[in-house]
């Protein structure tokens, strides 16, 4: 909640604002894998939807397919073709996907927690293990000593009975420093939707859809000495939801689901050595209920995680050595009994700079051991060349891997502990344009992807009628994918266009059974065009932002014989500060979906209509 402004090197026209200072601290993806495609989302932009979901603002700010259920049920991901689960989530560097769903809600991650969302596309399982086949999502804070104090209060309301509340303390010294937020959310939920089946009465209403979120973040970081530093973070976060029926039978479904996620990091930085260990616990939880079909199913997941990593430069060279120690203990109904998997990975990178650091050359590989499947090598390579002075190619080619979950293997009935896991390997390049002159800039960037999975893990019925994984399925997937930022920044005026799009082409290229009409065909819940455009304005002290997002047609059967229609959706947001003293009052408001769509992301699961949010941000800084 506390608003603190990342202002990137290469970016001058964000304007100034009274804003906490913080460090920027470089990821070991952004060191070594020049090549790669990576996005951040405008810190900006970023403060705008400080009452969202991780999942409404992707949704809305990038070009990747989020696949929602309904308002503030399950919220997924899709890149480039890639399923929920192989989208890698890293908070702080470690990877938080649940390994029993293989999965990251990203419903249950609220933004105003971060200070730094990123996103990387194409593989990365050297660097980010298992499950960072389409892509990876960053959650980052970095830590500020020596800056004082800052304390913030924000209270929202809007449609659907929803109240929001949220504070946070920093608390800056000169070798230590806190970072404190709670949040709280609850909603009744019950918008309306018009059911186009329904001739006669298509107005309706949605019921048994509340949900209640709370949480904390608590983070701590010590400057040992100059040249070491020590942090510690603890996130914690439990709701409850009511889980609607779209039909008209009465729904008693509801889910809970509560996380505590500690890890703390130890980082050495002096002349040309870095190094950081790692330690994290994690333990989620998830208990789902109906009792109309009697079914009451809980499970518990406990993972800890100890990782290191040290980089080495000399003049052009770069030097990386890691290891990661993993161990995911499961406990479920639905097991038979308490199951354990144990990770062990060595992983290296070298990247090479010459010509005057105009060409940045890596490479990259990794070894992963574990107690049930065999993992395969994987490596990554990749040139990023800067041809002129505002133009500059990347191209890049990796191999990735995804190991099974616990449910694929151990579900009971159905689990297959024999699954290998999926492979793919895959290139992409693009070029990067970036033009700057007095108060205007432009940044173009046009990306091509290729890729290739097989031992794809798919569910399909068996012979005792029962569903079961099996790797089944090859995937080709390959597209386009296009980056477009024009800012114009006078005196108290700033104007910032933003338009990214994608072309997704993701087939089917085996056959499961006779008959299987699903070859050569678009997988489903895979839209081949999306696209966003968001025009950002300030004045003085006034802002206003509008975006608008194209979703393409889904299809909703492996043969492609039905589909949702393609719908726009729009969304707008003002603010307005006022300051007095050490003081800062935002008032704010959006309305989401402005021209009021009917639309749906899944089949059956009806978005709202039209609604609305207003609420106030208190600030006090002192230092």
């Amino acid at each position: 909640m506390i608003s603190i402004s990342v202002v990137h090197a290469q970016r001058k026209d964000s304007l100034t604002h009274q804003l906490m200072e913080v460090t920027i601290t470089e990821t070991k993806q952004h060191i070594l894998q020049a090549s790669k495609k990576t996005t951040t989302i405008d810190s900006l932009i970023l403060e705008r939807y400080n009452t969202s979901s991780l999942a409404d603002l992707l949704s809305n700010q990038s070009a990747i397919h989020i696949k929602s259920y309904g308002n503030g049920n399950v919220a997924t991901t899709s890149i480039r073709g890639g399923n929920a689960s192989q989208t890698a989530v890293l908070w702080n560097g470690l990877n938080i996907q649940n390994p029993m769903l293989g999965q990251t809600d990203l419903s249950l991650v609220p933004t105003l927690l971060f200070q730094n969302i990123s996103l990387e596309y194409g593989g990365g399982s050297t660097l980010n293990g298992s499950g960072a086949m389409g892509g990876s999502i960053q959650l980052r804070n970095t830590n500020a000593f020596n800056k004082g104090f800052a304390t913030t209060l924000q209270v929202s309301g809007g449609s659907f009975d929803t109240k929001k509340l949220a504070t946070a303390i920093q608390l800056s010294y000169k070798r230590i420093s806190s970072n404190t937020r709670l949040y709280y959310s609850n909603s009744l939920n019950n918008y309306t939707y018009n059911d186009t089946t329904d001739k006669e009465h298509p107005h309706k209403q949605i019921v048994h859809a509340d949900y209640l979120t709370k949480g904390l973040l608590q983070e701590l970081s010590f400057l040992v000495t100059p040249n070491q530093t020590m942090n510690v973070h603890l996130w914690y976060n439990t709701t409850h939801r009511n889980l609607p029926s779209y039909t008209n039978t009465i729904s008693k479904q509801s889910q809970d689901d509560e996380n505590l996620k500690i890890n703390a990091d130890w980082n050495y930085n002096k002349r040309n050595l870095k190094s950081i260990i790692r330690f994290a616990y994690f333990t989620d939880g998830l208990n789902y209920t109906d009792s109309l079909a009697h079914i009451y199913a809980k499970s518990t997941v406990n993972t800890v995680i100890l990782e290191s990593d040290h980089t080495y430069t000399l003049k052009h060279h770069t030097f990386h050595l890691g290891a990661n120690a993993t161990s995911y203990k499961s406990d479920a109904i639905t097991y038979n009994t308490i199951h354990t998997l144990t990770k062990l990975a060595f992983f290296a990178a070298y990247k090479l700079q010459i010509f005057q650091s105009k060409l940045n050359y890596n490479i990259s590989i990794r070894k992963e051991f574990t107690n049930l499947t065999a993992i395969p090598f994987t490596g990554n390579t990749g040139i990023h060349y800067q041809i002129y002075k505002c133009l500059a190619a990347k191209l890049n080619a990796n191999t990735s891997f995804r190991q099974p979950t616990l449910n694929d293997l151990y579900w009971n009935p159905g689990g297959n502990p024999n699954l290998k896991p999926e492979q793919a390997y895959e290139f992409d390049g693009g070029l990067e344009f970036k033009f700057q002159k007095k108060n205007m800039s432009l940044l173009f960037e046009g990306t091509y992807f290729n890729r290739h999975t097989t031992n794809w893990i798919i569910w399909l019925p068996s012979i005792n009628n029962y569903w079961t994984p099996q790797n089944i399925a090859q995937v080709y997937s390959r597209g386009t994918e296009t980056k477009t930022e024009l800012a114009f920044h006078h005196k108290e005026v700033l104007v910032k266009l933003i338009i990214n799009t994608s072309y997704v082409l993701a087939t089917n290229q085996t056959s499961k059974s006779e008959n299987d009409n699903s070859v050569g065909r678009q997988l489903i819940y895979t839209p081949r065009y999306a696209g966003q455009a968001g025009i950002y304005i300030t004045y003085k002290k006034a802002s206003l932002l509008f975006n608008q997002t194209y979703t393409g047609y889904r299809f909703t059967t492996t043969d492609n014989s039905s589909w949702l229609t393609p719908y726009y959706t729009a969304n707008i947001k003002a603010s307005y500060n006022y300051t007095v003293k050490k003081m800062s009052i935002d008032f704010f408001g959006s309305i989401n979906n402005l021209f009021n769509k009917n639309y749906t992301v899944v089949s059956n699961r009806p978005m709202p209509l039209r609604n609305f949010e207003a609420g106030i941000t208190i600030k006090y800084f002192k230092k």
